[in-house]
């Protein structure tokens, strides 16, 4: 017996593996793949802007980091004693802003390099909803709890989103990209609004897909919504996916995306992960040596089975 819908997912015209390099951007629900990536050991940078949410900061943050533009002090903003930057998430603000900036372009350089070696993007977005600094007429991806009078909140429309990744592309050359859009609800914005910006992104990234023949989709909203539609796969706020939710669409996204060795070796790093949590009560127990030896013996047969991956 079935209890819930099931999407079918073709398997990805492209096998991704530890010996790729990956960069993701977007919203927090690359944090939650990012994690699993570098759990795993794949070769990952993951959000050098911070998290961002709607197609065009990251389209943006994508420019700045193929270009390898750094910031400059004049693009910065100050705001409650902090300098910051509208395209960053608030965690690169700081209290002087050659310490902001410091942190901004060392990201932005790390990105660059990594975006040279990346075979892979992965670029979640968010939603479709976007705000524009009224003064200066500057889209923001991140309003940093300036009050919202200082601006104005708007729906990208799907020509929008398709002309700002045509500008983009000619940079990612012959990379691929997988899109996603996140699962997370965005209901501060409400029911039908959040409805109209999920919408907008899908076809958005649906329309990506057909005119560029490196750009992929990874329906992860789908998944939420069809499979894991049932309240217990949220977190207490009914908003964001559950750690259980999340780890579902993470094992989707490996059957989909990844060769069989790389599920394979997959499958021996969480062992391996697990033996590494374990917390002895007494240390100097015989039990916890035994432990030890098991997990140094189960990472030597790992290296030799894997030799392309670093513990």
């Amino acid at each position: 017996m079935e209890f819930s819908t099931r999407i079918k997912i073709p398997k990805a015209p492209f096998e991704i593996s530890h010996r790729d390099c990956i960069l993701l951007s977007g919203s927090c629900f690359t944090e939650n793949i990012g994690h699993y990536l570098q759990q795993n050991r794949f070769q990952v940078c993951v959000n050098p802007f911070g998290i961002i949410y709607h197609p065009l900061a990251i389209a943006e943050s994508l420019q700045r980091i193929a270009r390898n533009i750094p910031y400059t002090a004049d693009e910065l903003w100050q705001h409650d004693g902090l300098f910051l930057s509208p395209d960053h998430h608030g965690s690169f603000s700081r209290e002087d802003a050659s310490t902001t900036l410091q942190a901004i372009n060392t990201s932005i350089d790390a990105a660059h390099r990594h975006f040279n070696a990346s075979s892979y993007l992965i670029l979640t977005f968010g939603t479709a909803w976007m705000y524009e600094h009224i003064a200066t007429g500057k889209v923001v991806a991140n309003c940093h709890k300036i009050p919202n009078t200082e601006f104005r909140k708007s729906l990208l429309s799907i020509p929008q989103i398709t002309a700002a990744f045509d500008t983009v592309m000619p940079l990612i050359g012959d990379k691929k990209i997988l899109f996603t859009v996140s699962p997370v609800r965005h209901w501060r914005d409400g029911a039908v609004e959040n409805q109209r910006s999920k919408s907008i992104l899908i076809e958005s990234i649906h329309q990506l897909t057909e005119r560029y023949a490196n750009a992929h989709y990874f329906p992860a909203y789908e998944i939420m919504m069809d499979e894991l539609r049932d309240y217990r796969f949220y977190e207490e706020d009914m908003l964001h996916p559950s750690k259980v939710a999340v780890q579902y669409i993470w094992e989707k996204f490996g059957e989909t995306c990844f060769s069989e060795r790389t599920q394979q070796a997959n499958a021996q790093l969480e062992k391996i992960h697990l033996m590494e949590q374990h917390r002895a009560q007494r240390k100097d127990h015989p039990s916890y040596a035994v432990l030890q030896q098991k997990l140094a013996d189960k990472k030597t047969e790992f290296r030799r089975l894997y030799p392309e991956i670093s513990l």
